[in-house]
């Protein structure tokens, strides 16, 4: 299939991805290897979230939106989404050449959820929450392996160092594969140390993988299928703290169980993907090293639940004391919660039948909010229990965050707010009565309401003096009875909080980050 191009450019036909992996790319990709400035944004985790449903609900795929004529059919499934935006970013056909170009040259693959190549652990584990998107480089069917998640701080001693190492050797003996996040430190210690060893490594990368698949050390293990490098961002995308958080869930959800080896006592990477996964997600069995000098922040994740890391000296008694399954992960799906498969090339990816489902004696596994997505919700929950003004000031100086992350914070916090107000079909309000019920800065209130209708959440009450508002789902259940007319139309709380990486200002530090988590959850 034809992928779309700008009016006066030909049409471009790409033989070596699936027709549904051209669309989620030019719809979700940033393609920043030329890109124009000006051009749409392209969609978030969230936004594509959204429109994914639209299109299964419609028993469609993300493929019939490259259709010629389509035109009638985006306006149909982009509720909440303006359809001129879908159009410029399927219009991107020019640019995704250019990039499968420059990618290619590097060896660098991309897979869709919507291809049968997906890794199928991140489907099981984080269902619809599985990036839309995959770039990588080596052998792709490693990622379905399994092995041992090592990971930790980047500033550590060179005596972790070589404890790493070891543990990284031990590993590939086990003829096991690491799992790490290719960071500097602890995570790229592991990988030597197994890929030394002659072993196999999967690195889940944040950034810079355009830069990885061309150095010099990673040259023959990705040539000889020992190394694969998995980025679930653009391949030249430059450092981004939502993004080292994100690719936590990625780690553990690949691995079949993890030690963490050295970790800062609540901050940090580290430290946020452990406790999620000891709290919260519970992929796989978390192992702490304890020794003589075990750190702060390792004794606490000890005591939420992480077991301590047996240190076996030989490769049997590395399976025997961890309880590995014996055969690895194969490819065949399981149980996923809500997953949004496609029908489409390279091969149909059977949908997960809801008797099916409720037949299995494994539970479903929900995705789960980010770390990012958790600071965000407590946010929320502190707000709701403010007396006074609430103006992105005084929320800087009581909960002691930036007053630029507060502002961020409260601008979602509204809208999320004003979307419940205007859920039910006989709720108009004007911007005055908004900001009473809600105590809120009329001000703000007014700017928020403006964004969601140029979003076409909500439109304006014809006729009406002051203006009032309704929710735009009013007018589509009015002209159209069916269900479909209304699925999608409001963006849910729990959709704004899946998208994790705008949820926190890049610009923020981590620390600051990091320190509003400790104030907003005191122990």
């Amino acid at each position: 299939m034809a992928a779309r191009t700008g009016p006066n450019e030909p049409q471009l036909v790409f033989s070596d991805i699936s027709s549904n992996t051209q669309a989620i790319l030019l719809l979700t990709a940033p393609l920043i290897d030329g890109r124009r400035k000006g051009s749409s944004k392209p969609l978030t985790q969230g936004e594509y979230r959204r429109l994914a449903r639209r299109l299964r609900d419609l028993e469609r795929e993300p493929a019939d939106l490259l259709n010629s004529g389509a035109g009638a059919f985006l306006a149909e499934c982009a509720f909440g989404i303006e359809p001129r935006r879908l159009e410029q970013l399927l219009g991107r056909g020019f640019l995704l050449s250019q990039a499968l170009e420059r990618w290619r040259s590097r060896a660098i693959w991309v897979v869709s959820r919507a291809d049968s190549g997906y890794p199928q652990r991140l489907k099981q584990c984080l269902g619809d929450g599985a990036p839309p998107i995959l770039y990588g480089c080596g052998d792709a069917s490693t990622l379905n392996a399994g092995g041992i998640a090592i990971i930790g701080s980047r500033n550590v001693s060179e005596q972790l160092i070589q404890y790493t190492e070891n543990v990284g050797r031990l590993t590939a003996e086990a003829r096991r594969s690491v799992v790490s996040g290719g960071a500097r430190g602890i995570d790229q210690a592991a990988m030597r140390g197994a890929l030394d060893a002659g072993g196999g490594v999967v690195g889940i990368l944040a950034n810079g993988l355009e830069a990885a698949s061309v150095r010099r050390e990673n040259r023959e293990p990705l040539m000889d299928g020992r190394l694969a490098l998995i980025s679930a961002h653009d391949p030249a995308a430059r450092f981004n703290v939502g993004h080292a958080m994100q690719r936590n869930k990625l780690i553990y959800a690949l691995a079949d169980a993890a030690l963490v080896v050295n970790s800062d006592y609540k901050r940090g990477g580290t430290w946020a993907g452990a406790t999620e996964q000891l709290e919260k997600l519970k992929f796989v069995p978390v192992y702490v090293r304890m020794d003589d000098h075990t750190s702060k922040g390792l004794t606490e994740l000890k005591r939420l639940g992480a077991r301590p890391w047996p240190n076996p000296k030989t490769a049997r008694e590395l399976e025997e004391s961890l309880s590995l399954p014996t055969t690895v992960a194969s490819a065949a799906p399981g149980p996923k919660s809500n997953s949004l498969d496609f029908r489409g090339e390279p091969g149909p990816l059977e949908r997960v039948q809801s008797a099916k489902v409720a037949a299995t004696s494994e539970p479903q596994v929900p995705a789960c909010p980010s770390p990012a997505d958790e600071l965000f919700a407590k946010f929320a929950e502190l707000l709701d229990q403010m007396d006074g003004p609430r103006t992105d000031t005084r929320i800087a100086e009581v909960l002691q965050i930036p007053r630029r992350q507060a502002s961020t914070w409260l601008k979602r916090y509204m809208e999320l707010k004003l979307e419940k107000l205007f859920e039910s079909s006989s709720a108009n309000k004007a911007v005055a009565e908004a900001a009473e019920e809600l105590n809120l800065p009329a001000r703000q209130v007014g700017s928020c309401l403006k964004h969601l209708l140029d979003a076409g959440v909500i439109e304006r009450l014809p006729q009406s003096r002051p203006i009032r508002y309704r929710s735009a789902a009013c007018s589509s259940s009015a002209s159209s009875k069916s269900s479909s007319s209304t699925i999608g139309s409001v963006e849910t709380s729990s959709d704004r909080l899946a998208n994790s990486a705008s949820s926190v200002d890049a610009g923020t530090p981590v620390q600051a980050t990091m320190e509003f988590q400790e104030t907003a959850n005191p122990k």
